[in-house]
């Protein structure tokens, strides 16, 4: 199992020294050239969404959402669905990151609040996947948790700063087929294994909770996950990263639809190994890499360990590299003669950031929907609102801004207080975050 992590990060930062050798100035480093397929873009999608926060932290989630477990893709294929129609306008008016778009839709005041609080919002996302390629590495060699989000941490800011986007864009489609074979393979052993009633079979008796809706996931959850995680996907630094990748409009919206239509399958074996993941009872590190232990016989299993890494990396790569264009964009880096070299050192103290946080918090899901949720309630309206083309004035914008993501923050932070109304303290906050959003841009708006 050693050998083969070890062969595959080699092939990595042999790739990744490739890449670094093609990168000549700031938009190569960014956004590859603008130069992505449809196929690129879908699979750059793709495996950026199947995240190891994704993946990994939705089926350690059975045995509390059960089949449930499967709406976390499926909100974010319909997201994606949702961007299209508004991907024209998004690409037009972009260039390298998301503050470039909030700075031609308002202007440099709500583009200096956005380059501030979304690598905030994002850093977490980088932690959520040093937390989840921690836990795998704990499960396939002989590491604690401390060591193994260090070395995650090394690996995916070491192989970003190399080779930028030129590296992610020409790995990730290659990362996506393995992550979706490695859960096929797995979920078609672990069907076998429940059908034919082997003993000790998970699915004979588990008592996971069924999809669509159930105890501990309601419609309301629902509505607020479409909210907070969903509309993440139509207006998120990470997806626009991507479709600026894209050579043409057209093509941006082909890879768009390419990769929501391959997360609705997904999504549904995701749900049912967390289903069958339930009924392992308690184990140690991740949860589907103790299906794969159970189901698949010994000589897939490092296969599948690559899957997994392969997926971690390919998304947290993704979003390291996101959140810092972001914060190079504060600082006039593109602008430079060393814009390259300055970027590079931005990612490595953004990762040391993220792990950090890493090392403090380990509940991926936790840690994944409080940086969405932050970032969903300040941008998502905004977003939006630019692209249907209205318009607001730029003091109204960043006033939504901040309002948003402080009520969404406080929403994720505010414990249940007592009485009926009181349990739902947070649902409430998270809702009013939109919605204070929307009526401050509507006070604020101006004609075109």
């Amino acid at each position: 199992m050693t050998i083969a992590l070890t062969v595959y990060l080699v092939f990595l930062l042999l790739i990744a020294v490739r890449s670094a050798r093609r990168v000549k100035d700031v938009p190569d480093f960014f956004v590859a050239r603008k130069g992505a397929s449809a196929r690129a873009v879908a699979g750059s999608l793709v495996a950026t969404i199947l995240g190891g926060s994704a993946v990994i932290g939705a089926v350690d989630s059975g045995a509390r959402l059960g089949g449930a477990a499967s709406w976390f893709m499926l909100v974010g294929a319909l997201g994606l669905v949702a961007l299209i129609p508004f991907a024209g306008r998004a690409y037009s008016h972009g260039k390298y990151a998301l503050p470039d778009l909030v700075e031609n839709l308002y202007g440099k005041g709500p583009r200096l609040v956005a380059s501030v609080v979304i690598p905030v919002a994002w850093t977490g996302i980088v932690a959520a996947q040093i937390i989840a390629a921690a836990k795998l590495l704990m499960t396939f060699a002989p590491l604690g948790y401390t060591a193994a989000a260090i070395t995650a941490a090394a690996v995916f800011t070491g192989y970003t700063l190399a080779g930028g986007q030129l590296s992610i864009l020409r790995t990730d489609f290659f990362q996506a087929c393995l992550i979706i074979a490695g859960l096929l393979v797995v979920a078609g052993f672990a069907l076998f294994d429940g059908a034919h009633g082997f003993a000790g079979s998970p699915l004979g008796g588990t008592s996971a909770p069924a999809f669509p809706f159930n105890a501990n996931f309601s419609p309301l959850d629902l509505f607020l996950l479409v909210l907070t995680y969903g509309t993440t996907y139509t207006a998120g630094p990470d997806i626009f990263s991507r479709m600026f990748c894209a050579k043409d409009v057209a093509t941006a919206k082909k890879g768009i639809a390419f990769a929501a239509c391959t997360l609705i399958p997904v999504a549904f074996v995701i749900g049912f190994l967390a289903v069958y993941g339930a009924g392992l009872g308690d184990v140690s590190g991740a949860r589907i890499t103790a299906i794969a232990d159970k189901v698949l016989p010994p000589f897939l299993l490092p296969l599948f360990a690559l899957a997994l890494l392969s997926v971690v990396l390919s998304s947290a790569d993704t979003t390291l590299l996101s959140s810092s264009v972001i914060i190079c964009g504060l600082f006039g880096v593109e602008k430079r003669s060393a814009g390259v070299a300055r970027a590079r050192i931005v990612i490595l103290l953004n990762g040391i950031v993220a792990l950090l946080l890493a090392l403090v918090f380990t509940d991926i899901i936790g840690t994944l929907l409080l940086a969405l949720a932050v970032y969903a309630g300040a941008f998502t309206v905004p977003i939006l609102w630019g692209l249907l083309g209205l318009r607001a004035k730029p003091r109204f914008v960043a006033a939504a801004i901040v309002a948003g993501g402080a009520l969404a923050l406080a929403g994720k932070l505010c414990p249940a207080l007592p009485g009926t109304l009181g349990a739902h303290t947070g649902d409430i906050l998270m809702v009013a975050a939109f919605a204070v959003n929307a009526i401050i841009l509507a006070f604020g708006r101006v004609s075109k």
